[in-house]
Parts: C-alpha cells; sequence; structure tokens
C-alpha cells in the first residue's frame, strides 16, 4: 500500500513540476500595444474614453483604413490621436472629406505645419498642471491641466479659438467648407492614466461627444500602424489564411500525384458507336417500314437548307436559283453542281406520283456529300 501511494504522490508531483516548469518557460508576455490606441488598456492607451462613448449608446467605431476610402456624405467625425506620419497627400484628401460636411479632431502635440493652424514655439514643454481657460464656456470656470506640448496655436483669420493656458492658445477650429477641422495640443488628455487627472475630462468632452444627427464617430487607427484588410479574406487572422493556402497547395500536390488523368471525361467509343449505330438502324426500319421515304428525304432537306442558313444566311423558303446563287461565292464548280443536282432531287421527288426506297438511298448518298461540305464551312 505504502509503494502505491509512493508511485502515486511521485506522479503528482511530476505532473505539477512539468505543469510549472512549461508556465515559466511559455508564460505569454501581456502584448505590447502602440500608444493612444482606443483597444488598448494599458496607460498609453484611450480605450477608456472609447468605452465611456460606446456605453452611452455613441456610434463609436475603429478606423483601420487609408482616409481615401472615408464614408462619403456628411454627418461623420472622425478622431485622429498623435498618429505617427501625416503625409501631405492625405491632408488633401482629409480635407476633401471634411469639406463635404464632416469633422475632424486632431489631438496632436507637434503637428506638421499647417495652413489653417499656423504654430508658435514657446520653449520647453510644461510638466505642471496650469489653468486652463474655456474660451466657449462650455466646461465652466476653474479648471486645469498639464499641457506638455512647447507649441501654441498662433491667432489668425479663419481659427476659432477654444481653449488656452497660460502660454496661449492650445485649441482652436477652423471651417473647412461644410465642415471643420479642431486641433488640440493636448493629445495625453486622452491617455487612460491622464483623462481623469485635474480637468482633462471636462475639457476634451465637448470636441468627442456626438450629437443625434452624427452619422458614425470614428477613431484613427490606421495611422497607429492597424491596417484592415478590405474584402473576403478580411475576416480571417493572417495565420489562418495561410494555414488554408498551405492545405489548399498540398490537396493539389497529392491530387496531381495520385491523378490518372487531368481533362475531360470521354465516352467509351464502343458505347457512342453500338448506341449510334443502334438508333440509327431503328430509325431507318421504321422509315422503311411505314414507306415514309418521301418525308425522310423532307428531314434532309431541311437540315441542309438550316447548314446553309447558318453559314450563308440563306433564307429557308429561298428557291432553287436564290440558294445556288448565295452559294456559289463560298463553292467549287464541282461542288455547286452537286448542291444543285441535290435540289433537283427535291423537287423531282416532290413532282413524282411516287418515290421508292431505291432513289431515296441513291439521292441520300448524294445529300450526304453535300452535308459533309456544309459541316466543315
Amino acid at each position: 500500500m505504502l509503494k502505491r501511494n509512493k508511485l502515486q504522490i511521485a506522479l503528482a508531483v511530476s505532473i505539477v513540476a512539468f505543469l510549472l516548469f512549461g508556465y515559466v518557460l511559455v508564460k505569454p508576455d501581456l502584448p505590447d500595444h502602440p500608444p493612444y490606441l482606443s483597444t488598448s488598456a494599458d496607460l498609453d492607451g484611450t480605450k477608456a474614453v472609447f468605452t465611456l462613448l460606446k456605453e452611452q449608446g455613441a456610434p463609436v467605431k475603429a478606423w483601420k483604413q487609408p482616409w481615401r476610402s472615408l464614408p462619403s456624405g456628411g454627418r461623420h467625425k472622425l478622431i485622429v490621436i498623435q498618429p505617427y506620419s501625416l503625409a501631405a497627400k492625405e491632408w488633401e484628401e482629409i480635407r476633401t472629406w471634411v469639406s463635404g460636411g464632416n469633422e475632424l479632431v486632431l489631438f496632436h502635440d507637434a503637428p506638421e505645419p499647417l495652413d489653417a493652424f499656423p504654430l508658435t514655439k514657446t520653449g520647453q514643454a510644461g510638466s505642471a498642471a496650469v489653468a486652463i481657460t474655456d474660451l466657449t464656456q462650455q466646461s465652466g470656470t476653474g479648471l486645469s491641466g498639464k499641457v506638455a506640448s512647447a507649441y501654441r496655436l498662433k491667432e489668425a483669420a479663419g481659427i476659432k479659438p477654444l481653449l488656452k493656458d497660460e502660454r496661449g492658445i492650445i485649441a482652436g477650429r477652423a471651417a473647412v467648407g461644410q465642415g471643420s477641422i479642431t486641433l488640440l495640443l493636448v493629445p495625453e488628455w486622452m491617455r487612460n492614466d491622464r483623462i481623469l487627472e485635474h480637468s482633462h475630462f471636462e475639457l476634451v468632452r465637448p470636441y468627442i461627444q456626438t450629437s443625434p444627427e452624427t452619422a458614425a464617430l470614428w477613431f484613427d487607427e490606421y495611422h497607429h500602424g492597424l491596417y484592415e484588410k478590405p474584402g473576403l479574406l478580411a475576416v480571417y487572422p493572417g495565420w489562418l489564411v495561410a494555414v488554408l493556402l498551405q492545405l489548399t497547395l498540398g490537396a493539389l500536390l497529392w491530387l496531381w500525384l495520385k491523378g490518372v488523368r487531368f481533362g475531360p471525361a470521354y465516352t467509351p467509343r464502343a458505347w457512342t458507336v453500338r448506341r449510334g449505330d443502334e438508333t440509327l438502324l431503328a430509325a431507318a426500319g421504321w422509315y422503311e417500314r411505314r414507306g415514309l421515304a418521301r418525308e425522310a428525304l423532307a428531314h434532309q432537306a431541311r437540315y441542309i437548307r438550316g447548314l446553309m442558313r447558318e453559314r450563308w444566311g440563306v433564307r429557308l423558303d429561298a428557291t432553287v436559283t436564290q440558294a445556288l446563287a448565295a452559294a456559289k461565292p463560298h463553292l467549287s464548280k464541282e461542288e455547286l453542281e452537286r448542291l444543285a443536282a441535290v435540289m433537283r432531287s427535291w423537287q423531282a421527288a416532290e413532282e413524282a406520283a411516287s418515290y421508292s426506297p431505291k432513289q431515296f438511298e441513291k439521292d441520300s448518298r448524294m445529300a450526304d456529300s453535300v452535308i459533309r461540305r456544309l459541316e466543315r464551312e
């Protein structure tokens, strides 16, 4: 009994040691998200604001495609927080989009020089909380916040100042066509670890909230390195697409190795010959027993006239003279004479009081050569 218990204890200890050892070796690290990502719960993420807007019923979504693909039409709002880089062509695209009745809210502490927003450098970035004045009087009084940017907006025509501190304007808005662009030099106020400090949330709330007319509120993630591939495969992760592609290639190689022949399936010649001979003999016997030689010749005549209509556009009710005139450019002299003889045999069969099977066989053999010639046309 003791020996058996020792074995069980040793097995349990081995299993626990194996699990601990494996956990230490393959312990998953927390993903390192880019800063200002709307799906990141890290300190430098912006998931807190994104989740709050979603819980309040705002039509908030993440945008992971180039700006040229933004939805057309007005009443859309795009929030861009500290993008990595913005090319001049992208600014042209976003200005065109905004002018159609949309709104861009850009949080950036050191944006590239913009025509609509002239900047001035005021010295070193601040580290202590300072008094913030809300020039629109939407957030109340006695507000404060930390402004890390060393830049301030210049007062210029077309710019409406929104927020300012002791060193100058830190937020402004410019009208572009039927829409507007709002620039705030305080992207750090949107971070998870800063949004509730001082008066940050009260100051940014008027610029991130939506109205009942807003069609969608987009958080730009494309300029944080996230890209969503459009198309059918966009809903599948990359590793799954790679595995499926490899399996498909493996299946094709296996079929190539195992397959005897690739191509259309052909009906065995013996079956078609037997079936064709039996059918023809049965049909011929039926016409022969019934004495329908004239009717069989009429079927053959309609078939030849049908070929002439398909090849040369000759009407089915054309006279012999008209049909031969249409066929003359396409046939040799010998072939034209054979066609004329066949057509005269039709007339003779119609006018004759009786039409024997032997005469039908003779006329039919002559018509076969004409049919083979027309089928090659």
